[in-house]
């Protein structure tokens, strides 16, 4: 991300990889394989930048983003959409609402929550099962990515990138794809795991962002700098915290014990707690807003 010639290994290949490295059952939001790569990471001894040393083959990784299919989503959307809702409320402190693109919107769950609130909302979304349950709830989302979306240029006041840029081969090239989406004075709000956190550093390995799917490990220092040097001012950047069911998060510590996740959900169930929505901040996620080509768009023009 920062241009840097120097790095170290931080988590080797473990030795059960899949065909080219890439497990496609793992490719979806509530993943538990904690802890497994797709290759070596090797971090940035300049921004701390974590990045695979061998990337995947574009084809393969295609494929599984297209085949990726999470039952969980669904029953996890009253959630999705709290949490996006608050995601707003930041954004909305610096821009109006107007017309705003998702991209890898998933169920749609961003989508749904904007137009709740008076924006023009779209979709965009590699996987067939995301995009059927995208279209179930009436939202407009169509198939894309940031290579290949068919989008208008500079026709968006807001770009969303929900945990997006840590799947990317090219991060750098998806913001500049971004830069060229907004109107004058346009902004992009973006979500990623943060591993330079505490958290991230204590657990090493066994943390629960590091996934197969993962081809990035950001840090504060490295999103910022990335951003910075295509063209964006970072507005606000501040931890992340997500909303779902408590069932949820308990079904989680699967990545570690399938005993105590099981455990701790039948407990939760017979308190009567498993369905309510909970929203624990564990500081290693990053929410970071910024703006791109001038003044803040406010009213359909840029001031």
């Amino acid at each position: 991300m920062c241009g840097g010639a120097h790095g170290v290994p931080r988590f080797r290949l473990p030795t059960q990889g899949t065909d080219g490295g890439v497990d496609p059952s793992a490719f979806r939001p509530s993943s538990e394989q904690f802890g497994r790569t797709t290759g070596t990471v090797v971090r940035c001894l300049r921004c701390g930048h974590g990045s695979l040393a061998q990337l995947p083959s574009r084809d393969t990784v295609a494929a599984a983003y297209e085949a990726a299919a999470d039952p969980v989503s669904i029953r996890e959307e009253p959630g999705q959409m709290e949490t996006a809702r608050r995601a707003l409320q930041l954004v909305e402190q610096a821009l109006t609402p107007g017309r705003m693109v998702d991209v890898g919107c998933w169920t749609g769950s961003f989508v749904a929550a904007a137009a709740e609130r008076g924006w023009s909302a779209e979709g965009i979304e590699p996987s067939t099962w995301a995009l059927a349950r995208g279209r179930e709830r009436g939202l407009d989302v169509r198939r894309g990515s940031l290579a290949e979306h068919g989008l208008p240029a500079r026709a968006f006041r807001l770009v969303v990138l929900c945990d997006v840029l840590e799947h990317l081969e090219e991060p750098a090239a998806a913001l500049d794809a971004v830069g060229e989406l907004l109107e004058p004075g346009g902004g992009v709000f973006l979500t990623v795991p943060d591993a330079g956190s505490v958290m991230a550093r204590l657990l090493g390995r066994r943390w629960w962002s590091v996934l197969p799917m993962h081809l990035q490990y950001f840090t504060r220092t490295s999103v910022a700098q990335l951003l910075d040097a295509h063209g964006f001012q970072v507005r606000s950047v501040r931890t992340h915290a997500k909303t779902f069911s408590l069932r949820y998060y308990l079904e989680r510590l699967e990545g570690y014990s399938t005993t105590a996740a099981g455990a701790a959900v039948r407990a939760a169930e017979r308190a009567g707690w498993a369905e309510r929505l909970v929203t624990p901040n564990l500081r290693d996620r990053l929410a970071v807003f910024a703006t791109r080509g001038g003044r803040l768009a406010r009213g359909g023009q840029a001031v």
